[in-house]
């Protein structure tokens, strides 16, 4: 049975990093998956090539925000140990498929489109327990910052927020990370 070890706090808080080291500690043969996919803005493209600078060649890097389940079932077994950044990224791209007037989405839509997201996510973290090597599962905390101005990010906040919640229930560690350090809270 697999380890689920679900790592959050702010943005830029030092989650990739704390989680590429626990990752080394589980061997050389890591799944990376990101799920931002790579899009036009400069600004992301830079993170993307900082962090891929950033982790071991011996690292192997799937990029999808869909669909991890499958991926994580067929190849799991096959490294040392799985790095999922981000969740809370995964939440937005999957709410990002809908074509949805956010503005003006009735509250009946948005529970049924929160329920299909957890449904997805729950796959993964299903597997994720199933497989033999160890899963860390990266979120931003953003129940903790400022409040969104717009309707789509107080929605993509609160259900990013609720799904943490869930995962952290699930998982066998919880980390929180605040500058930097983290605080092992489960």
């Amino acid at each position: 049975m697999g380890k689920l070890i679900l790592v959050t706090g702010g943005k830029r808080s030092g989650k990739s990093d704390f989680a590429q080291g626990l990752a080394e500690q589980f061997g050389d043969s890591i799944l990376y998956i990101a799920t931002l996919v790579p899009e036009e803005d400069e600004e992301v493209q830079t993170r993307i090539t900082y962090r891929k600078a950033m982790r071991p060649a011996t690292w192997d890097t799937l990029e999808a925000y869909d669909g991890i389940d499958r991926h994580i079932e067929e190849f799991g077994a096959s490294y040392d140990g799985i790095v999922l950044d981000r969740i809370s990224v995964m939440v937005t791209q999957l709410l990002g498929d809908y074509d949805a007037k956010w503005e003006s989405v009735p509250m009946s839509v948005i529970l049924e489109i929160e329920k299909t997201v957890w449904q997805r996510v729950r796959e993964v973290v299903k597997v994720a327990k199933t497989v033999p090597t160890p899963v860390v599962m990266l979120t931003n905390e953003l129940g903790m910052g400022s409040r969104p101005d717009d309707r789509f990010n107080k929605i993509r906040r609160d259900i990013t927020c609720r799904i943490n919640t869930k995962i952290a229930a699930q998982a066998d560690e919880v980390y929180l990370m605040v500058s930097g350090i983290p605080m092992k809270i489960k």
